[in-house]
């Protein structure tokens, strides 16, 4: 496989500048997006991290899309970019107002990042409801949590993001096949932040290692990609 020739998407990324830890400027996030070109990735998720502790939508809307509008000044077009978030999952969730807006742009899709302590049956009531709300909900990097806490969340409908680096590890890998041979996994991420010249390398090896599963992620991402829309 040629570097050129893996022509993904990147389903989870932080590009933009100045939104998030991600990128600390335009000069950074157009090397990120050149990064990206250079191993063939042609679409690219904006998931900038979004924290109900610290923002609400209205100003994480109007600084991630200010963002997005500065960098497309540039006249950068390729990878061609969609504007999502990855938000932090918290009690009661459900209840904050305007969280459609955090969605995937023109789709009804979440992108939930678990917080690092006990997923306790408060917070599975929380993502139970959004689903049951009609949000899609996907698990960011779900490689990074306890298998259980993964399958309790699957077991009420969510699918699931992989992070690249994590498919690495052979011992790791094992439990991550599993995830690819169920369909549960519609997108694999760089989870790029900073112009790391080594997350791409990383993303191309991890398609090498997922095999027949890569054609069937491939496909999922880009039906979610079309379906969404720039602002």
């Amino acid at each position: 496989m040629k570097e050129k020739n893996i022509d993904f998407v990147d389903f989870h990324s932080h590009i933009l500048p100045s939104v998030d830890h991600g990128s600390d400027s335009i000069e950074t996030s157009l090397q990120q997006l050149k990064l990206a070109e250079s191993f063939g990735i042609s679409k690219i998720f904006a998931t900038s991290h979004f924290y109900p502790h610290q923002h609400t939508v209205a100003s994480f809307i109007e600084s991630r899309n200010n963002a997005y509008i500065k960098l497309m000044e540039t006249g950068v077009s390729i990878p061609e970019i969609k504007l999502g978030a990855e938000v932090l999952l918290c009690k009661r969730l459900h209840h904050l107002d305007g969280i459609e807006k955090l969605c995937i742009n023109g789709t009804n899709i979440l992108l939930l990042e678990l917080p690092f302590t006990v997923i306790t049956s408060e917070l599975i009531h929380s993502v139970e409801a959004l689903i049951d709300d009609g949000f899609e909900v996907i698990l960011a990097h779900a490689d990074r949590y306890h298998r259980a806490d993964i399958e309790a969340l699957i077991a009420i409908g969510a699918s699931l993001q992989i992070n690249a680096d994590s498919l690495a590890s052979p011992f790791r890998r094992k439990v991550l096949l599993d995830w690819f041979s169920r369909g549960l996994v519609v997108g694999i991420g760089s989870d790029l932040h900073g112009p790391d010249k080594s997350a791409y390398k990383k993303f191309f090896k991890a398609v090498s290692k997922i095999g027949n599963y890569a054609e069937e992620v491939k496909s999922k991402s880009e039906e979610i990609f079309k379906r969404g829309c720039r602002i």
